[in-house]
This record gives C-alpha cells, sequence and structure tokens, in this order.
C-alpha cells in the first residue's frame, strides 16, 4: 500500500497556511485548537496552534457557523447549554417567567462555582445566548476555573441540574454536551447554519459580559492562565461509575428516552418529566412532576410524584402508586400499556429517510467496518437507533441498478485486509436487529436494506476502477469505485511471462 500522504497534500493552492483544515475532526488531530464550519459542504474541521491562527479562522470564515470543537482531556471551562422552550415554560407550575428561569440557571452555576472552588470570582461568570424568541438558549460558562478534562465538565453539569427545579432539570433543557468523548459549541458571533434553507439564523450574542472577546465565551481558550480545580471530592469520579448512562448498566439512550416521551405524548400522559433510570432499577423510570394532571388510573388529579413507568421487552407500561395501593387483593397492577400499534416494518416505512453519507465509508480504504460487523449487530442481542444501523448499512453495503442489479459487499480477511464481493442476488438468513425507537422490537436486517436501497442511502447508477491516493477525499458520484488501494502495491519489476500473455 502506498504510503499516505499529508494533509497539505490535498489542500487546494488558495487556502492560507495560517491553519490547517480537513474533513474529519482526526485529520486536525495534531492542533491544540479545533473549530468545526457547517457552513459549507462537506463539513470542514479547522486547527490552529495559537490566537493568531484562531484570528485568521475567525477572519477567513466571518458569518460562517463556526464550532468549538473539543476532543481530548486537556483542562477546560465548564459549560452549562440551557434550551427551555416557550411552550415548556408555559407549562411549567408554578409559574415561572423567562427572567426567572434566567437567574435560577445563573444562582445554580454560580452555587456550583463556589462549592467547587470557593475562591471562584462570581464576576468572571459568562453568559451568551442565542436569538431565538421561541425559546430561551444560554450558554453559561466561567473565565475564573477551569476542569481537568470532560468527564469532570460532565460532572459539574450533573451538580448544576440538580440545583435546579425538577421542572427545569430535563435532559432536553439542561443539555450534558460533555455526556460523551468529543462535544462542540457554536461560537460567539457565529450564527446557526439551517441545513434544510441554507439560512444562517439566530446569531450567538454576548449578555455577559457586553463587549468580551470571542476568547472570554471559548471554553478552552488560549494562554488561559486561569485556576484547575483538581482535587474536589464533589468532582471525583469513582473507577466503577460513569456519567453515560449505557456504562453504569443502564441500557438506556436518549434515543429511548425521546420514544417513551413520545409515548407518553400518544396516551395523553402529561404534566411529567421522565429522568433517566437508576442503576438499581434500570427498567423502571421514575416520573417527576412538573404540572398537575388527571390520572385515569386511580381518577385523580396527580399533584406529586406518584407515577412510573415499567420497561418490558417490546413496551412501556404506565403505573400510578397510589392506583397500585388501592386495587383489590389478588389482582394485578392497573397499568396504561404505552406501545405504538403499527408494526416495526410499517412505521419505518412511513419514517422520513436518513441522510446518506456524504463520504460513503464502504469506499474508505481507512473504514475496517464490514459486513460481519454487521451481522454481528444481529446476533449480539443489543439494541441500536436507526442512525446506528442506517449507518452500518451503508458501511457495508452497495446496490447498483443494471439490466440485473448488482450487489457490493465489503469484508474482511484474515489479514486485515480489506475487499468487494459482488453478486446478482442478496442471500442471507433471517437476521434480525432490534431498533430502540421501536421499543427495541426486532425488524429484518434484510428488509431494513431494501428500505435503504429504496430511500437511496446505498444506490449507484453503476461501478468504475479509478485509483485516488488514500488521502484524498474522493469525489461524491453516483458511481460506486471499486478501486479502494487495499491490496495496491507498486512492484518493483514487471513480469514479463504474465504481460506476454496479457498483451
Amino acid at each position: 500500500m502506498a504510503e499516505q500522504s499529508s494533509l497539505s497534500e490535498f489542500l487546494s493552492s488558495d487556502v492560507p497556511a495560517l491553519y490547517y483544515q480537513g474533513y474529519r475532526a482526526s485529520d486536525i488531530s495534531a492542533s491544540l485548537y479545533k473549530i468545526r464550519d457547517d457552513s459549507v459542504k462537506p463539513r470542514h474541521f479547522l486547527g490552529a496552534d495559537n490566537a493568531d491562527e484562531i484570528e485568521a479562522i475567525l477572519s477567513d470564515r466571518e458569518g460562517h457557523s463556526l464550532h468549538e470543537f473539543i476532543d481530548g482531556n486537556e483542562p477546560l471551562r465548564p459549560i452549562i447549554d440551557f434550551d427551555l422552550p416557550e411552550d415548556t415554560l408555559n407549562a411549567i407550575t408554578p409559574k415561572l417567567t423567562c427572567n426567572q428561569a434566567k437567574n435560577s440557571l445563573c444562582c445554580a452555576f454560580r452555587d456550583t462555582c463556589l462549592e467547587v472552588f470557593p475562591k471562584w470570582d462570581k464576576k468572571t461568570i459568562t453568559i451568551a445566548e442565542s436569538s431565538d424568541t421561541k425559546k430561551i438558549s444560554l450558554h453559561v460558562s466561567t473565565t475564573g476555573m477551569r476542569l481537568p478534562n470532560i468527564a469532570q465538565v460532565a460532572m459539574f453539569t450533573e451538580l448544576v441540574r440538580k440545583k435546579l427545579s425538577v421542572a427545569l432539570q430535563a435532559n432536553s433543557i439542561i443539555d450534558n454536551i460533555a455526556n460523551k468523548s468529543s462535544f462542540s459549541l457554536r461560537m460567539l458571533g457565529s450564527p446557526k447554519y439551517n441545513e434544510k434553507t441554507g439560512e444562517h439564523i439566530r446569531m450567538k450574542k454576548a449578555i455577559h459580559p457586553k463587549d468580551g472577546s470571542v476568547f472570554d465565551f471559548k471554553i478552552r481558550p488560549p494562554n488561559d492562565e486561569s485556576e484547575i480545580i483538581e482535587n474536589s471530592p464533589l468532582l471525583v469520579i469513582p473507577e466503577s461509575e460513569s456519567i453515560s448512562h449505557s456504562s453504569i448498566g443502564v441500557d438506556v439512550t436518549e434515543v429511548e428516552l425521546d420514544l417513551v416521551e413520545k409515548l407518553l405524548r400518544k396516551s395523553s400522559i402529561e404534566g411529567f418529566n421522565l429522568p433517566f433510570p437508576s442503576e438499581q432499577s434500570p427498567d423502571v423510570f421514575p416520573l417527576k412532576r412538573i404540572a398537575q394532571s388527571y390520572c385515569s388510573l386511580c381518577d385523580r388529579e396527580h399533584t406529586n410524584e406518584n407515577a412510573y413507568i415499567i420497561r418490558n421487552k417490546k413496551s412501556y407500561s404506565f403505573h400510578c402508586y397510589r392506583a397500585d395501593q388501592e386495587k383489590p387483593l389478588g389482582e394485578r397492577k392497573p397499568s396504561i400499556k404505552l406501545a405504538l400499534s403499527e408494526s416495526a416494518l410499517s412505521r419505518e416505512k412511513n419514517l422520513p429517510a436518513l441522510l446518506r453519507l456524504k463520504e460513503p465509508r464502504i469506499s474508505n480504504p481507512n473504514d475496517h467496518f464490514v459486513w460481519w460487523d454487521l451481522i454481528c449487530m444481529c446476533t449480539s442481542g443489543s439494541k441500536f437507533s436507526r442512525a446506528e444501523v442506517y449507518k452500518a448499512i451503508q458501511s457495508t453495503v452497495a446496490y447498483i441498478q443494471l439490466d440485473k442489479p448488482v450487489w457490493i459487499l465489503k469484508h474482511r480477511d484474515p489479514e486485515n485486509g480489506l475487499y468487494f464481493s459482488m453478486g446478482a442476488e442478496l442471500k442471507l438468513a433471517k437476521f434480525e436487529i432490534k431498533i430502540i425507537e421501536y421499543g427495541g422490537e426486532a425488524v429484518k436486517l434484510k428488509s431494513l436494506i431494501d428500505q435503504a436501497v429504496i430511500k437511496g442511502l446505498i444506490v449507484y447508477a453503476d461501478y468504475d476502477f479509478l485509483p485516488y491516493p488514500i488521502s484524498v477525499p474522493q469525489p461524491n458520484t453516483e458511481f460506486f469505485n471499486l478501486f479502494l488501494g487495499f491490496l495496491a502495491k507498486p512492484a518493483m519489476d514487471i513480469n514479463k511471462e504474465i504481460m506476454d500473455l496479457i498483451l
């Protein structure tokens, strides 16, 4: 295999050499500071090593939708991402005004900072707001201290969440963006990019300090000399625990939480906030009261936290503690079944298609996700989101409609090399994969692949055989390129006997 080219070899000549750029975060992994530009296609990742290079990016990309990208364990400022839609605010009882909600968040942030770092100066708080009239959208941080790593920023966020009223604790309101190995945050003065319309909307502006610079509102700015809080007992992460719910034995994701909330709305069950289950009871969703509402199980108005949801294999059920206590002896606890009436496949056919990958993973020689890995997803018994499943299908399967159909699958050989197989039919066993959005109901893999074809995710006009350097992103065309460079090696000598036969 030819040696991989450096990133600079495929940058256009008119790009200033003041910073680095690539199409993936890994392309700029050596850079100290990273920025993502959502305004261009394909999305760009921009790398800088100092303040001057960051300024060059901001100057060259003025008016673009720029996001600070964090993907390492270097110290960074705590950050709270707060989004409260107007209709959610209006439904809260007792009533909260817009200013009361904002003050509540800022006070919770202030108190948490002082608990973690008693010498913290409250004047160093920074508040930025998105100009969205339909919701309160705040980013709250501080220039007065840093935390050692992403995990402790996530811990800090949970401490702030607990100080808020129950009505403001929802994951949809306090988004713990640091609850993963990498995340991004829109930069000050940068608008949000609407992919559907191509418009730049809702500029992020400074609230406090009003005259602050972009660097005051970055969470990992250059030359930051603020104190790193390394020994706070409030931010200690036990080795046996993690912020991620999936890694503490609670097999619940944001996708499943959204599903359960959808089922509650469909059953007209209102007035509750839905938190994650606990490690001790991973199949029980405790419901937190945010507004008074009627309960058909006990035939009363619910005014406190007296309801819960049980997760079953393929459905969920709503329960009321009061109704549980009043049930006749020997009878089952009354409940309301929360389930979608249609089959998983029927719902799948009616859902909008997911986006086709801009840079197909199936033709990326550095991507070793193959057909066998997709089969293992089916046999594992685990549940996956629709997005995960369709990305896996696009990574391993291609379909070409000629006089006879052509199926192409990506495989891995015993030496970890990659190759394609081709055939006119796709014959496979009755593999099924569990989809989170359908309550864990299994859908046949072949049906999902057929949907990927129908919705244009894996369809190509024809195939070709064009060699590209491995480091260069291939053009996004309607043709499937069979040449990946997996087995291409330069030969020192030409075998004349073989060439004579060919000629």
